[in-house]
C-alpha cells in the first residue's frame, strides 16, 4: 500500500512547491482556488487571496494569479516575484475593502475562450458601508503586466458587481456560475 502521507518538508519542486506571501498579516492563502486556464496555454492556473494586504490602503486586499506550466516549479515561489509572465498581482481599490477574501475561477464569462476570475471584496462601500463588491477579471492570451488594479476594470478587461445596500457584504463568498458561460 502506498504511503498516503506527504510531509511538507519533503516538497522539492517536482512533487509540489511552497508559495510564500509578501508581508506579515496579509493573510495570503485566506482563499485559494483554481483559476482555470486564464492565459490559454493549456495549463490550469491558481488564484490566491490575501485580504489583509495593503497595496492601496490598510487591508485593501490583493490577489495573486500563478500561471501553470510544464516542467514543474522551483521549490519556493515568492508571490513578490510575479512579473506578468509567470503570473500577476491584483490590487484592491481602497482601505478595508478586504479584496481577495474570496477568490474563484468564474469560467469563461465573456465567451472568448479564456477562463475568467471572480474576486470578492466584502468591505467595499459602493452603496453604503460594507455593501461589498465583486470583480470579474477577464482572461486573455498575452499582455498581462505584473499588476492589475481593480479600479482599472473598464468592461473590456472585466467588470464590477456592486452589493445593493449597507452591510450586505456582497463578495464574502464568490464562485463559478454554472450555466452562465456563453
Amino acid at each position: 500500500m502506498a504511503n498516503s502521507v506527504l510531509n511538507l518538508s519533503d516538497l522539492n519542486g517536482s512533487n509540489g512547491f511552497k508559495i510564500n506571501g509578501i508581508t506579515a498579516n496579509d493573510y495570503s492563502g485566506f482563499s485559494v482556488s483554481s483559476a482555470g486556464d486564464m492565459n490559454g496555454d493549456g495549463f490550469d492556473d491558481l488564484i490566491i487571496g490575501a485580504s489583509g494586504a495593503d497595496p492601496n490602503g490598510s487591508s485593501s486586499g490583493q490577489s495573486y494569479v500563478v500561471f501553470g506550466k510544464s516542467g514543474g516549479f522551483t521549490f519556493t515561489l515568492n508571490l513578490s516575484d510575479l512579473n506578468g509572465s509567470n503570473g500577476f498581482k491584483i490590487n484592491g481599490i481602497t482601505a478595508y475593502n478586504f479584496s481577495g477574501r474570496s477568490v474563484s475561477s468564474a469560467g469563461d464569462v465573456n465567451g472568448d475562450g479564456f477562463d475568467d476570475l471572480i474576486i470578492g471584496a466584502s468591505g467595499a462601500d459602493p452603496n453604503g458601508s460594507s455593501s461589498g463588491q465583486s470583480y470579474v477579471v477577464f482572461g486573455k492570451k498575452w499582455g498581462f503586466t505584473s499588476t492589475l488594479n481593480l479600479s482599472a476594470l473598464n468592461g473590456s478587461n472585466g467588470f464590477k458587481i456592486n452589493g445593493i445596500t449597507a452591510l450586505d457584504s456582497s463578495g464574502s463568498s464568490v464562485s463559478k456560475c454554472g450555466g452562465c458561460e456563453r
